[in-house]
């Protein structure tokens, strides 16, 4: 006869096997297995390097970038001069007046105790160009360093919106999900060559407001992230090309915002969104859209790092 105990353990033994199993659109591309990427804490597409992604570790790396293929397999080192990472927290590529840029976002604060926080947009290398070259560097076009207007906030998600000139951030640790924008800077003709210095730049973000907290389903329940209180909290986030779309995720889920016209972001983010099942992962705090906005790639941290693809059309949803 069973007693609660025994039918709560088959509970929670069903549902973890279900979390386990592969959903209907997604697929694992690869792994990323290169001890030098052991801590993936953000991802974004190229824009000029077909099937390329271009990935970061979290704090306590030193200030570089790492390309890698589909499968996770580790191309060329990207190191940025100039530069530290203190805490950087994810990167998103964008292509703005004709040129490919990849903007770097340290902004993470697990404390709240930093006085100020630094975007550093970089020129997307052509690596059809490098003639297999596998160390590479570059430095910043421009610099930001910038406050919030209402104290200090732990970040692990930024989006650039190119249509309306906007860099977004979504915090993480505050009890509901703060929205803040930043103008996207248009680089200067003479910025960003070998030859010249980085533009530094200073702004104040602009608090646009919190979003509507992110559904929850029945894993969250039984997941270690619930009881870290860390349960519906963002942990990367990417806007399509075209400006319609975006999608915000945290530990255990994935979920798709999308719009017929653009539209007011807060707004948006206030919808139901569509709630994507992904595999349990160690710590998820990776995602970025593909070149056509049909898919999206998700990984994360420690080795060895499960690098999924997601069909944005064929991909099953938790209600």
């Amino acid at each position: 006869m069973f007693n609660r105990l025994t039918v709560f353990l088959y509970v929670i033994l069903a549902i973890s096997t279900s979390a386990c199993a592969m959903p209907t659109g997604m697929s694992q591309a690869g792994s990323i297995t290169a001890p030098s990427i052991d801590e993936a804490s953000g991802l974004a597409i190229s824009r000029i390097n077909d099937q390329i992604l271009w990935v970061h570790n979290d704090s306590g790396d030193t200030a570089r970038i790492f390309a890698i293929d589909t499968q996770g397999n580790q191309l060329a080192t990207l190191n940025i001069t100039g530069v530290k990472n203190n805490d950087w927290e994810d990167i998103a590529s964008f292509v703005y007046q004709g040129e490919s840029y990849l903007l770097i976002a340290d902004v993470g604060d697990n404390q709240a105790k930093r006085s100020q926080y630094q975007l550093h947009l970089i020129k997307e290398p052509d690596l059809s160009l490098l003639n297999g070259q596998k160390n590479l560097s570059a430095k910043p076009v421009w610099s930001m360093t910038f406050t919030y207007p209402d104290g200090a906030h732990d970040c692990e998600s930024i989006a650039v919106d190119v249509a309306k000139q906007k860099i977004l951030l979504l915090t993480k640790r505050d009890t509901l999900p703060i929205l803040y924008a930043l103008p996207l800077i248009a680089p200067t003709q003479q910025s960003g060559s070998n030859n010249s210095s980085t533009e530094k730049i200073k702004q104040q973000a602009q608090r646009l407001g919190e979003i509507t907290p992110l559904p929850t389903a029945m894993l969250d329940y039984v997941s270690i992230y619930t009881w870290a209180g860390f349960a519906g909290k963002p942990t990367a986030m990417d806007v399509s090309a075209d400006g319609l779309s975006a999608v915000i995720l945290t530990y255990t889920h994935a979920f798709y915002f999308t719009q017929a016209t653009p539209g007011d972001w807060l707004s948006l983010f206030s919808t139901t969104p569509q709630e994507i099942a992904i595999p349990a992962l160690k710590q998820a705090e990776a995602v970025g859209f593909s070149q056509d906005g049909n898919s999206i790639y998700i990984t994360s941290e420690m080795l060895p790092a499960p690098l999924y693809k997601v069909d944005l059309n064929g991909a099953s949803t938790l209600q």
